[in-house]
Protein backbone atom coordinates (compact mmCIF):
# COMPACT_ATOMS: atom_id res chain seq x y z
CA UNK A 1 0.00 0.00 0.00
CA UNK A 2 0.93 3.25 -0.83
CA UNK A 3 2.49 5.29 2.19
CA UNK A 4 1.10 8.63 3.53
CA UNK A 5 1.35 11.63 1.80
CA UNK A 6 2.27 10.43 -1.33
CA UNK A 7 0.40 10.03 -4.74
CA UNK A 8 -0.92 7.01 -4.83
CA UNK A 9 -1.81 5.04 -8.06
CA UNK A 10 -4.49 2.94 -6.67
CA UNK A 11 -6.14 6.20 -6.47
CA UNK A 12 -5.61 7.84 -9.08
CA UNK A 13 -6.74 4.51 -10.81
CA UNK A 14 -10.04 5.17 -9.34
CA UNK A 15 -9.86 9.19 -10.08
CA UNK A 16 -9.32 9.04 -13.50
CA UNK A 17 -5.35 8.94 -12.87
CA UNK A 18 -4.78 12.67 -11.34
CA UNK A 19 -4.61 12.85 -7.79
CA UNK A 20 -4.14 16.72 -7.81
CA UNK A 21 -7.78 17.36 -9.23
CA UNK A 22 -7.81 20.65 -10.14
CA UNK A 23 -7.61 23.32 -13.13
CA UNK A 24 -5.79 26.56 -13.79
CA UNK A 25 -6.29 28.84 -10.91
CA UNK A 26 -7.89 32.01 -11.76
CA UNK A 27 -8.50 35.48 -9.98
CA UNK A 28 -12.62 34.61 -9.21
CA UNK A 29 -11.58 31.03 -7.27
CA UNK A 30 -14.60 30.63 -5.21
CA UNK A 31 -13.90 27.33 -3.34
CA UNK A 32 -13.27 29.21 -0.28
CA UNK A 33 -15.58 32.01 0.64
CA UNK A 34 -14.57 35.15 2.03
CA UNK A 35 -11.30 36.73 0.40
CA UNK A 36 -9.32 36.35 3.45
CA UNK A 37 -5.89 36.37 3.95
CA UNK A 38 -3.48 36.86 5.91
CA UNK A 39 -2.25 39.68 6.77
CA UNK A 40 0.74 41.85 6.18
CA UNK A 41 1.83 42.18 9.08
CA UNK A 42 2.18 38.18 9.67
CA UNK A 43 -0.45 37.99 12.10
CA UNK A 44 -3.47 35.68 11.84
CA UNK A 45 -5.81 36.74 9.59
CA UNK A 46 -8.89 34.83 7.91
CA UNK A 47 -11.24 32.36 8.29
CA UNK A 48 -10.75 28.45 7.30
CA UNK A 49 -13.59 26.21 7.73
CA UNK A 50 -13.24 22.72 7.44
CA UNK A 51 -16.05 19.88 7.16
CA UNK A 52 -16.62 16.75 9.28
CA UNK A 53 -19.79 14.21 9.41
CA UNK A 54 -20.26 14.24 13.08
CA UNK A 55 -20.91 16.41 15.21
CA UNK A 56 -18.76 17.68 18.44
CA UNK A 57 -20.43 16.98 21.71
CA UNK A 58 -17.70 17.55 24.33
CA UNK A 59 -15.32 19.78 25.28
CA UNK A 60 -13.37 16.84 27.40
CA UNK A 61 -12.45 13.87 24.92
CA UNK A 62 -10.64 12.27 27.27
CA UNK A 63 -13.29 10.53 28.87
CA UNK A 64 -14.87 7.30 27.73
CA UNK A 65 -18.05 8.06 26.51
CA UNK A 66 -16.71 11.41 24.56
CA UNK A 67 -13.56 9.83 22.90
CA UNK A 68 -15.05 10.06 18.93
CA UNK A 69 -12.74 11.72 16.20
CA UNK A 70 -15.04 14.53 16.06
CA UNK A 71 -14.26 15.91 19.47
CA UNK A 72 -10.55 15.22 18.98
CA UNK A 73 -10.37 16.75 16.14
CA UNK A 74 -12.11 19.89 17.46
CA UNK A 75 -10.11 19.57 20.30
CA UNK A 76 -6.84 19.35 18.39
CA UNK A 77 -5.60 23.00 18.58
CA UNK A 78 -7.06 23.96 22.20
CA UNK A 79 -5.45 21.61 24.50
CA UNK A 80 -2.00 20.87 24.68
CA UNK A 81 0.75 18.90 26.27
CA UNK A 82 3.91 17.27 26.55
CA UNK A 83 3.54 15.19 22.95
CA UNK A 84 1.34 15.33 19.89
CA UNK A 85 0.96 14.00 16.56
CA UNK A 86 3.01 16.49 14.90
CA UNK A 87 4.12 15.22 11.53
CA UNK A 88 2.68 14.04 8.28
CA UNK A 89 3.12 10.27 9.01
CA UNK A 90 1.68 10.14 12.53
CA UNK A 91 4.43 9.73 14.67
CA UNK A 92 4.49 11.22 18.13
CA UNK A 93 7.18 14.29 18.94
CA UNK A 94 7.32 16.21 21.37
CA UNK A 95 5.82 19.24 21.89
CA UNK A 96 8.53 22.17 22.90
CA UNK A 97 5.87 24.87 22.88
CA UNK A 98 4.31 23.33 26.17
CA UNK A 99 7.31 21.98 27.93
CA UNK A 100 10.32 20.00 27.89
CA UNK A 101 10.71 16.15 29.08
CA UNK A 102 13.62 13.73 29.32
CA UNK A 103 14.25 10.07 30.23
CA UNK A 104 16.55 10.21 33.16
CA UNK A 105 16.77 6.25 33.94
CA UNK A 106 15.82 2.69 32.57
CA UNK A 107 15.61 1.25 35.92
CA UNK A 108 13.51 2.30 37.24
CA UNK A 109 11.89 4.14 34.35
CA UNK A 110 11.81 7.42 35.30
CA UNK A 111 11.32 10.75 33.21
CA UNK A 112 11.54 14.23 34.36
CA UNK A 113 9.01 17.00 33.02
CA UNK A 114 9.01 20.94 32.95
CA UNK A 115 6.19 22.80 31.71
CA UNK A 116 6.70 26.20 30.04
CA UNK A 117 7.19 28.91 32.40
CA UNK A 118 4.68 30.83 30.19
CA UNK A 119 1.99 28.41 30.09
CA UNK A 120 -1.24 29.39 31.03
CA UNK A 121 -4.64 28.61 30.43
CA UNK A 122 -6.48 31.41 28.44
CA UNK A 123 -7.98 32.89 31.34
CA UNK A 124 -4.54 33.98 32.78
CA UNK A 125 -4.21 30.66 35.34
CA UNK A 126 -0.83 29.47 35.32
CA UNK A 127 -0.70 25.85 34.02
CA UNK A 128 1.53 24.10 36.54
CA UNK A 129 1.31 20.48 39.05
CA UNK A 130 -2.42 21.11 39.97
CA UNK A 131 -3.16 20.51 36.67
CA UNK A 132 -0.87 17.46 36.43
CA UNK A 133 -2.29 15.94 39.41
CA UNK A 134 -5.04 16.09 38.03
CA UNK A 135 -4.29 14.57 34.78
CA UNK A 136 -2.76 11.70 36.89
CA UNK A 137 -5.47 11.02 38.96
CA UNK A 138 -7.64 10.17 36.16
CA UNK A 139 -4.95 8.27 33.82
CA UNK A 140 -3.90 6.50 36.69
CA UNK A 141 -7.37 4.78 37.66
CA UNK A 142 -7.44 6.26 40.84
CA UNK A 143 -9.92 6.26 43.72
CA UNK A 144 -11.18 3.04 42.01
CA UNK A 145 -11.45 4.83 38.63
CA UNK A 146 -14.65 8.00 39.55
CA UNK A 147 -12.65 9.76 36.99
CA UNK A 148 -14.04 8.66 33.80
CA UNK A 149 -10.63 7.63 31.50
CA UNK A 150 -10.61 6.35 27.87
CA UNK A 151 -8.64 3.56 29.56
CA UNK A 152 -4.96 3.56 31.94
CA UNK A 153 -2.39 3.28 29.48
CA UNK A 154 0.74 2.77 31.75
CA UNK A 155 0.09 5.75 34.08
CA UNK A 156 -1.33 3.00 36.71
CA UNK A 157 1.83 1.81 37.30
CA UNK A 158 3.42 5.40 38.13
CA UNK A 159 3.82 6.72 40.96
CA UNK A 160 2.21 9.62 42.37
CA UNK A 161 4.01 12.93 41.19
CA UNK A 162 5.28 14.57 43.96
CA UNK A 163 5.26 18.48 43.24
CA UNK A 164 3.84 21.34 45.33
CA UNK A 165 0.57 23.12 43.89
CA UNK A 166 2.11 26.04 41.81
CA UNK A 167 5.92 23.83 40.67
CA UNK A 168 6.21 23.49 36.83
CA UNK A 169 8.59 20.69 37.25
CA UNK A 170 7.66 16.73 37.79
CA UNK A 171 8.89 13.70 37.79
CA UNK A 172 7.04 10.00 36.44
CA UNK A 173 8.57 7.19 38.28
CA UNK A 174 7.55 3.75 36.55
CA UNK A 175 7.76 0.41 38.91
CA UNK A 176 7.35 -1.70 35.69
CA UNK A 177 8.71 -1.14 32.25
CA UNK A 178 6.56 0.90 29.50
CA UNK A 179 7.57 0.74 26.52
CA UNK A 180 5.17 3.67 25.01
CA UNK A 181 6.08 5.88 27.76
CA UNK A 182 6.55 9.23 25.40
CA UNK A 183 2.96 8.60 24.65
CA UNK A 184 1.94 7.52 28.16
CA UNK A 185 2.76 11.16 29.25
CA UNK A 186 0.24 14.06 29.38
CA UNK A 187 -0.44 15.44 26.12
CA UNK A 188 -2.72 14.47 23.49
CA UNK A 189 -6.87 13.54 22.75
CA UNK A 190 -7.57 11.28 25.26
CA UNK A 191 -4.69 11.93 27.39
CA UNK A 192 -5.51 15.45 27.42
CA UNK A 193 -4.54 17.75 30.60
CA UNK A 194 -7.48 19.54 31.69
CA UNK A 195 -7.71 22.74 34.00
CA UNK A 196 -7.80 21.86 37.55
CA UNK A 197 -9.21 24.92 39.01
CA UNK A 198 -12.29 24.74 37.23
CA UNK A 199 -13.07 21.22 38.14
CA UNK A 200 -11.87 22.22 41.90
CA UNK A 201 -14.44 25.06 41.83
CA UNK A 202 -17.30 22.79 39.87
CA UNK A 203 -16.51 20.20 42.75
CA UNK A 204 -17.20 22.63 45.34
CA UNK A 205 -13.55 23.63 46.82
CA UNK A 206 -13.09 26.51 48.51
CA UNK A 207 -9.60 26.71 47.23
CA UNK A 208 -7.56 24.91 45.16
CA UNK A 209 -5.18 23.96 47.67
CA UNK A 210 -7.79 22.05 49.45
CA UNK A 211 -8.71 19.94 45.58
CA UNK A 212 -4.96 19.47 45.95
CA UNK A 213 -5.05 18.19 49.32
CA UNK A 214 -8.01 15.53 48.08
CA UNK A 215 -6.31 14.30 44.85
CA UNK A 216 -3.16 13.61 47.24
CA UNK A 217 -5.62 11.72 50.12
CA UNK A 218 -8.08 8.58 50.55
CA UNK A 219 -11.27 9.79 50.42
CA UNK A 220 -12.76 9.36 47.05
CA UNK A 221 -16.26 10.53 48.49
CA UNK A 222 -14.36 14.25 48.61
CA UNK A 223 -14.25 14.02 45.19
CA UNK A 224 -17.24 12.48 43.93
CA UNK A 225 -19.05 16.11 42.76
CA UNK A 226 -15.65 17.20 41.04
CA UNK A 227 -15.63 13.49 39.19
CA UNK A 228 -18.81 14.19 38.26
CA UNK A 229 -17.82 17.45 36.50
CA UNK A 230 -14.57 16.21 34.92
CA UNK A 231 -17.20 12.81 33.57
CA UNK A 232 -20.30 15.17 32.38
CA UNK A 233 -19.86 19.02 32.51
CA UNK A 234 -18.64 20.06 29.81
CA UNK A 235 -20.52 17.94 27.71
CA UNK A 236 -22.33 20.34 24.87
CA UNK A 237 -25.80 20.32 24.71
CA UNK A 238 -27.83 22.85 22.76
CA UNK A 239 -24.95 25.40 24.00
CA UNK A 240 -21.56 25.83 24.95
CA UNK A 241 -20.44 25.86 28.36
CA UNK A 242 -20.36 28.94 30.05
CA UNK A 243 -16.62 30.47 28.81
CA UNK A 244 -15.02 30.63 32.30
CA UNK A 245 -15.40 27.05 32.19
CA UNK A 246 -13.55 25.74 29.07
CA UNK A 247 -10.12 28.21 29.19
CA UNK A 248 -7.69 26.90 26.28
CA UNK A 249 -4.36 25.77 26.43
CA UNK A 250 -3.54 25.75 22.76
CA UNK A 251 -3.15 28.55 20.04
CA UNK A 252 -7.27 28.64 19.36
CA UNK A 253 -10.30 29.00 21.68
CA UNK A 254 -14.01 27.62 21.63
CA UNK A 255 -15.44 30.64 21.18
CA UNK A 256 -19.13 30.07 19.08
CA UNK A 257 -21.12 27.01 18.85
CA UNK A 258 -24.21 26.36 16.94
CA UNK A 259 -25.92 23.20 17.89
CA UNK A 260 -25.19 20.24 15.28
CA UNK A 261 -24.22 22.84 12.53
CA UNK A 262 -20.69 24.08 13.80
CA UNK A 263 -18.36 25.08 15.93
CA UNK A 264 -15.85 28.40 15.65
CA UNK A 265 -12.46 28.48 16.94
CA UNK A 266 -10.87 31.82 17.59
CA UNK A 267 -7.22 32.86 18.25
CA UNK A 268 -6.22 32.60 22.46
CA UNK A 269 -5.07 36.18 23.10
CA UNK A 270 -3.36 34.38 26.00
CA UNK A 271 -1.44 31.67 23.76
CA UNK A 272 2.25 32.16 24.19
CA UNK A 273 4.00 30.04 21.08
CA UNK A 274 4.00 31.08 17.46
CA UNK A 275 0.78 32.51 16.52
CA UNK A 276 -1.64 30.79 13.94
CA UNK A 277 -2.08 31.56 10.92
CA UNK A 278 -5.65 31.92 10.75
CA UNK A 279 -7.87 34.10 13.46
CA UNK A 280 -10.57 31.25 13.31
CA UNK A 281 -11.52 28.13 12.13
CA UNK A 282 -14.94 26.80 11.39
CA UNK A 283 -16.17 23.04 11.56
CA UNK A 284 -19.26 22.62 10.19
CA UNK A 285 -21.49 19.60 10.58
CA UNK A 286 -22.06 18.19 6.85
CA UNK A 287 -22.91 14.37 5.95
CA UNK A 288 -20.18 13.26 4.29
CA UNK A 289 -22.52 12.65 0.93
CA UNK A 290 -22.84 16.66 0.81
CA UNK A 291 -19.33 17.60 1.28
CA UNK A 292 -17.86 17.83 -2.07
CA UNK A 293 -20.75 20.07 -2.96
CA UNK A 294 -19.91 22.47 -0.38
CA UNK A 295 -16.26 22.83 -1.25
CA UNK A 296 -17.32 23.23 -4.95
CA UNK A 297 -20.35 26.00 -3.30
CA UNK A 298 -17.72 27.65 -1.48
CA UNK A 299 -19.00 26.91 2.23
CA UNK A 300 -16.19 24.99 3.35
CA UNK A 301 -12.73 24.95 2.44
CA UNK A 302 -11.69 21.43 3.56
CA UNK A 303 -13.03 18.05 3.20
CA UNK A 304 -12.43 14.81 4.63
CA UNK A 305 -15.38 12.49 3.98
CA UNK A 306 -15.55 8.78 3.96
CA UNK A 307 -14.21 8.26 0.04
CA UNK A 308 -17.03 5.68 -1.66
CA UNK A 309 -17.45 5.53 -5.45
CA UNK A 310 -19.53 8.71 -5.96
CA UNK A 311 -17.52 11.18 -3.38
CA UNK A 312 -14.37 10.02 -6.14
CA UNK A 313 -15.99 10.65 -9.25
CA UNK A 314 -17.86 13.72 -7.58
CA UNK A 315 -13.94 15.21 -6.36
CA UNK A 316 -12.44 14.47 -9.91
CA UNK A 317 -15.29 16.22 -11.76
CA UNK A 318 -14.81 19.10 -9.18
CA UNK A 319 -13.15 22.32 -10.83
CA UNK A 320 -10.30 24.49 -8.59
CA UNK A 321 -9.87 21.88 -6.19
CA UNK A 322 -6.66 19.87 -4.89
CA UNK A 323 -7.19 16.54 -3.35
CA UNK A 324 -4.75 13.90 -1.97
CA UNK A 325 -5.59 10.05 -0.90
CA UNK A 326 -3.50 8.09 1.45
CA UNK A 327 -3.19 5.53 3.91
CA UNK A 328 -4.50 5.50 7.46
CA UNK A 329 -4.46 3.89 10.53
CA UNK A 330 -8.22 3.85 10.47
CA UNK A 331 -9.58 0.93 10.04
CA UNK A 332 -13.39 -0.86 10.07
CA UNK A 333 -14.24 -3.74 12.31
CA UNK A 334 -17.24 -5.49 14.04
CA UNK A 335 -17.18 -5.65 17.80
CA UNK A 336 -19.18 -8.14 19.87
CA UNK A 337 -21.13 -7.49 22.95
CA UNK A 338 -20.30 -9.22 26.00
CA UNK A 339 -22.11 -7.97 28.52
CA UNK A 340 -24.98 -8.51 27.45
CA UNK A 341 -27.35 -10.35 24.74
CA UNK A 342 -26.79 -13.39 22.15
CA UNK A 343 -23.24 -13.12 21.92
CA UNK A 344 -22.50 -12.86 24.79
CA UNK A 345 -21.61 -16.35 26.54
CA UNK A 346 -21.62 -17.96 23.06
CA UNK A 347 -18.26 -18.71 20.90
CA UNK A 348 -20.21 -21.02 18.43
CA UNK A 349 -22.69 -18.22 17.38
CA UNK A 350 -19.83 -15.55 17.50
CA UNK A 351 -18.15 -17.84 15.11
CA UNK A 352 -21.16 -18.68 13.27
CA UNK A 353 -21.48 -14.99 12.60
CA UNK A 354 -18.32 -14.03 11.43
CA UNK A 355 -18.82 -16.90 9.08
CA UNK A 356 -22.10 -15.27 7.33
CA UNK A 357 -20.10 -11.71 7.75
CA UNK A 358 -19.17 -11.44 3.49
CA UNK A 359 -15.74 -9.30 4.22
CA UNK A 360 -14.35 -9.96 0.74
CA UNK A 361 -17.66 -8.85 -0.43
CA UNK A 362 -17.69 -5.39 1.25
CA UNK A 363 -14.22 -4.99 0.38
CA UNK A 364 -15.32 -5.60 -3.24
CA UNK A 365 -18.34 -3.44 -3.51
CA UNK A 366 -17.28 -0.65 -0.97
CA UNK A 367 -13.28 -0.10 -0.94
CA UNK A 368 -11.61 -1.66 -4.24
CA UNK A 369 -13.42 0.68 -6.50
CA UNK A 370 -11.77 3.60 -4.77
CA UNK A 371 -8.67 1.74 -4.43
CA UNK A 372 -8.12 -1.37 -6.48
CA UNK A 373 -5.86 -3.32 -4.48
CA UNK A 374 -7.23 -3.01 -1.30
CA UNK A 375 -7.52 -6.40 0.40
CA UNK A 376 -9.64 -7.80 3.80
CA UNK A 377 -7.73 -6.73 7.10
CA UNK A 378 -6.95 -9.66 8.73
CA UNK A 379 -5.82 -8.28 11.77
CA UNK A 380 -6.72 -5.73 14.40
CA UNK A 381 -3.90 -3.78 15.75
CA UNK A 382 -1.11 -3.92 12.87
CA UNK A 383 -0.91 -1.57 10.08
CA UNK A 384 0.16 -3.41 7.23
CA UNK A 385 3.01 -1.10 6.66
CA UNK A 386 4.11 -1.33 10.09
CA UNK A 387 6.19 -4.28 11.53
CA UNK A 388 4.98 -7.32 12.69
CA UNK A 389 1.57 -7.63 10.54
CA UNK A 390 2.08 -10.53 8.19
CA UNK A 391 3.88 -12.23 11.57
CA UNK A 392 0.38 -11.64 12.98
CA UNK A 393 -1.51 -12.79 10.28
CA UNK A 394 0.62 -16.14 10.25
CA UNK A 395 -0.07 -16.71 13.77
CA UNK A 396 -4.04 -16.05 13.24
CA UNK A 397 -4.29 -17.74 9.66
CA UNK A 398 -5.33 -21.09 10.92
CA UNK A 399 -8.49 -19.43 12.69
CA UNK A 400 -8.96 -16.81 9.82
CA UNK A 401 -9.35 -20.27 7.03
CA UNK A 402 -11.75 -21.69 9.59
CA UNK A 403 -14.02 -18.91 10.89
CA UNK A 404 -12.84 -15.96 8.63
CA UNK A 405 -14.03 -16.36 4.99
CA UNK A 406 -17.47 -16.45 4.18
CA UNK A 407 -19.18 -19.17 4.56
CA UNK A 408 -22.54 -18.98 4.50
CA UNK A 409 -24.03 -23.28 4.82
CA UNK A 410 -21.50 -23.80 7.38
CA UNK A 411 -22.95 -20.86 9.55
CA UNK A 412 -26.28 -22.27 9.14
CA UNK A 413 -25.34 -25.64 10.50
CA UNK A 414 -23.77 -23.92 13.19
CA UNK A 415 -26.81 -22.21 14.19
CA UNK A 416 -28.84 -26.09 13.88
CA UNK A 417 -26.73 -27.38 16.22
CA UNK A 418 -27.17 -24.58 18.94
CA UNK A 419 -30.56 -24.37 18.29
CA UNK A 420 -30.79 -20.86 17.12
CA UNK A 421 -32.04 -20.16 13.69
CA UNK A 422 -33.90 -17.37 13.84
CA UNK A 423 -31.66 -15.14 16.43
CA UNK A 424 -31.91 -11.70 16.41
CA UNK A 425 -29.11 -9.60 16.19
CA UNK A 426 -29.05 -5.93 16.89
CA UNK A 427 -26.41 -4.57 14.49
CA UNK A 428 -25.66 -0.91 15.78
CA UNK A 429 -23.79 1.94 13.54
CA UNK A 430 -23.18 5.43 12.53
CA UNK A 431 -25.41 6.29 10.36
CA UNK A 432 -23.25 7.60 6.86
CA UNK A 433 -23.89 6.05 3.79
CA UNK A 434 -20.51 3.72 3.41
CA UNK A 435 -21.56 2.05 6.30
CA UNK A 436 -25.58 1.99 5.54
CA UNK A 437 -24.35 -0.02 2.60
CA UNK A 438 -21.86 -2.64 4.56
CA UNK A 439 -24.62 -2.89 6.92
CA UNK A 440 -27.16 -4.06 3.81
CA UNK A 441 -24.58 -6.37 2.97
CA UNK A 442 -23.70 -8.09 6.24
CA UNK A 443 -27.89 -8.02 6.67
CA UNK A 444 -28.38 -10.20 3.37
CA UNK A 445 -25.78 -12.60 4.38
CA UNK A 446 -26.50 -13.35 7.55
CA UNK A 447 -29.74 -13.29 7.53
CA UNK A 448 -29.46 -15.97 4.64
CA UNK A 449 -27.49 -18.41 7.16
CA UNK A 450 -30.54 -18.05 9.79
CA UNK A 451 -29.86 -14.96 11.74
CA UNK A 452 -32.52 -12.17 11.54
CA UNK A 453 -30.62 -9.24 11.63
CA UNK A 454 -31.71 -6.10 13.06
CA UNK A 455 -29.96 -3.55 11.41
CA UNK A 456 -30.25 -0.05 13.20
CA UNK A 457 -27.96 3.14 11.88
CA UNK A 458 -28.16 6.02 14.13
CA UNK A 459 -26.90 9.39 14.03
CA UNK A 460 -26.13 9.63 17.31
CA UNK A 461 -24.45 6.02 17.45
CA UNK A 462 -21.32 7.29 18.93
CA UNK A 463 -22.87 9.81 21.70
CA UNK A 464 -22.54 9.28 25.38
CA UNK A 465 -26.07 8.47 25.20
CA UNK A 466 -25.75 6.59 21.94
CA UNK A 467 -25.96 2.97 21.38
CA UNK A 468 -22.12 2.20 21.28
CA UNK A 469 -21.54 3.46 24.98
CA UNK A 470 -24.72 2.12 26.37
CA UNK A 471 -23.87 -1.76 24.96
CA UNK A 472 -27.31 -1.37 22.90
CA UNK A 473 -26.15 -3.70 20.10
CA UNK A 474 -25.25 -7.32 19.70
CA UNK A 475 -22.85 -6.41 17.04
CA UNK A 476 -21.23 -2.86 16.93
CA UNK A 477 -19.87 -1.58 13.21
CA UNK A 478 -17.36 1.08 13.40
CA UNK A 479 -13.53 2.57 13.31
CA UNK A 480 -10.81 3.13 15.19
CA UNK A 481 -8.39 5.97 14.53
CA UNK A 482 -5.08 4.39 15.76
CA UNK A 483 -1.71 5.15 15.67
CA UNK A 484 1.71 3.30 15.60
CA UNK A 485 1.90 2.79 19.28
CA UNK A 486 0.94 -0.37 21.05
CA UNK A 487 -0.47 1.34 23.74
CA UNK A 488 -3.32 2.73 21.88
CA UNK A 489 -4.75 -0.54 22.00
CA UNK A 490 -4.03 -2.13 25.40
CA UNK A 491 -7.55 -0.52 27.14
CA UNK A 492 -9.48 -1.83 23.76
CA UNK A 493 -9.04 -5.29 24.79
CA UNK A 494 -7.94 -5.08 28.76
CA UNK A 495 -10.14 -6.34 31.32
CA UNK A 496 -12.59 -3.49 32.78
CA UNK A 497 -13.83 -3.12 36.40
CA UNK A 498 -17.17 -1.61 35.19
CA UNK A 499 -19.23 -2.31 31.97
CA UNK A 500 -20.45 0.89 31.68
CA UNK A 501 -19.82 4.25 29.73
CA UNK A 502 -17.70 5.78 32.31
CA UNK A 503 -15.48 2.66 33.43
CA UNK A 504 -15.04 0.51 29.93
CA UNK A 505 -12.50 2.99 28.50
CA UNK A 506 -12.20 1.51 24.39
CA UNK A 507 -13.32 -1.83 25.59
CA UNK A 508 -16.87 -1.17 24.30
CA UNK A 509 -17.64 -4.68 23.72
CA UNK A 510 -16.60 -5.57 27.85
CA UNK A 511 -14.57 -8.95 26.87
CA UNK A 512 -12.55 -10.02 29.47
CA UNK A 513 -9.65 -13.05 29.57
CA UNK A 514 -6.87 -13.01 32.04
CA UNK A 515 -4.95 -14.28 29.47
CA UNK A 516 -5.24 -11.30 26.90
CA UNK A 517 -4.12 -9.12 30.55
CA UNK A 518 -1.41 -10.85 30.84
CA UNK A 519 -0.30 -10.67 26.94
CA UNK A 520 -1.21 -7.20 27.18
CA UNK A 521 0.89 -6.70 29.98
CA UNK A 522 4.07 -8.25 28.26
CA UNK A 523 3.60 -6.35 24.68
CA UNK A 524 3.55 -2.63 26.91
CA UNK A 525 6.75 -3.59 28.97
CA UNK A 526 8.65 -4.78 26.33
CA UNK A 527 11.32 -2.58 24.17
CA UNK A 528 12.45 -5.32 22.06
CA UNK A 529 11.29 -4.83 19.12
CA UNK A 530 11.37 -8.76 18.21
CA UNK A 531 9.68 -9.43 21.23
CA UNK A 532 7.24 -7.16 20.90
CA UNK A 533 5.94 -8.82 17.24
CA UNK A 534 5.91 -11.88 18.63
CA UNK A 535 3.88 -10.47 21.54
CA UNK A 536 1.50 -8.96 19.17
CA UNK A 537 1.16 -12.09 17.44
CA UNK A 538 -0.17 -13.92 20.09
CA UNK A 539 -2.56 -11.18 20.82
CA UNK A 540 -3.85 -11.25 17.50
CA UNK A 541 -4.49 -14.88 17.59
CA UNK A 542 -6.21 -14.95 20.61
CA UNK A 543 -8.67 -12.32 19.73
CA UNK A 544 -9.38 -14.71 16.91
CA UNK A 545 -9.81 -17.58 18.60
CA UNK A 546 -11.88 -16.27 21.21
CA UNK A 547 -13.88 -14.13 18.61
CA UNK A 548 -13.64 -10.79 20.11
CA UNK A 549 -13.92 -8.51 16.85
CA UNK A 550 -13.92 -9.51 13.33
CA UNK A 551 -11.44 -6.76 11.21
CA UNK A 552 -13.16 -6.09 7.85
CA UNK A 553 -10.61 -3.58 5.66
CA UNK A 554 -8.03 -0.68 6.26
CA UNK A 555 -9.35 3.31 5.22
CA UNK A 556 -8.20 4.84 2.59
CA UNK A 557 -8.49 8.39 3.49
CA UNK A 558 -9.44 11.07 1.03
CA UNK A 559 -8.95 14.74 1.31
CA UNK A 560 -10.16 18.01 -0.59
CA UNK A 561 -9.28 21.43 -0.54
CA UNK A 562 -9.79 24.74 -2.33
CA UNK A 563 -6.80 25.78 -4.21
CA UNK A 564 -6.84 28.78 -1.93
CA UNK A 565 -5.75 27.00 1.49
CA UNK A 566 -2.52 26.79 2.04
CA UNK A 567 -0.60 23.92 4.34
CA UNK A 568 -3.34 21.76 3.95
CA UNK A 569 -1.52 18.21 4.90
CA UNK A 570 -3.48 14.63 5.92
CA UNK A 571 -2.23 12.77 8.60
CA UNK A 572 -2.73 9.18 8.96
CA UNK A 573 -3.09 9.11 13.26
CA UNK A 574 -5.98 9.83 15.34
CA UNK A 575 -7.31 13.55 14.69
CA UNK A 576 -6.35 13.41 11.74
CA UNK A 577 -5.79 16.60 8.84
CA UNK A 578 -6.66 18.75 12.00
CA UNK A 579 -3.04 17.88 13.38
CA UNK A 580 -1.48 21.43 12.07
CA UNK A 581 -5.10 22.90 11.44
CA UNK A 582 -3.16 26.23 13.41
CA UNK A 583 -0.79 26.31 10.02
CA UNK A 584 -4.07 26.88 7.76
CA UNK A 585 -4.41 30.03 5.96
CA UNK A 586 -6.31 31.58 2.93
CA UNK A 587 -4.38 33.19 0.21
Amino acid sequence: MTRFGRTSKLVAAALGGALALSACSSSDDDSGGDDESTGASGGPSGTVTYAMAQPWQSWNNATAGANSVANGQVMEQVISGFWTYGNEDGQPVPNEDFGTFEKVSDDPLTVNYTINDAAVWSDGTAIDCDDILLWWTVQSGAFDGIFSAVGTQGIEDTVRPECAPGEKSFTLEYTEPFADWLTAGPGHGNNAIMPAHVVSEQGGFSSEEDFIAALQGDDASALEAAAEFYNNGWLVSGALPDAALIPSSGPYIVSEYVPDQSVTLTVNPEWWGEAPASESIVFRTIPDEEQVQALQNGEVDIIEPQPTVDIAQQIQAASNVASEVADEYTYEHLDFNFNDGVFADNLALRQAFSLCVPREQLVENLIRPVVPDSTVKEVRNVAPWDPGYQEAVDASQATIDEYGVQDIERAREILEEEDAVGTTVVLGTLENQRRVDAGALIKSACDEAGFDVDFQPAADFFDTNGALAQNRFDVAMFAWAGSSDRAGWNSTFRTVNECSPEGKGNNNGCYSSPEMDELLDQVLRTSDEAEAVELTAQVEALLWEDMVTIPLYQHPGITAWGQSVENVIPNPSQNGITWNADQWSKS
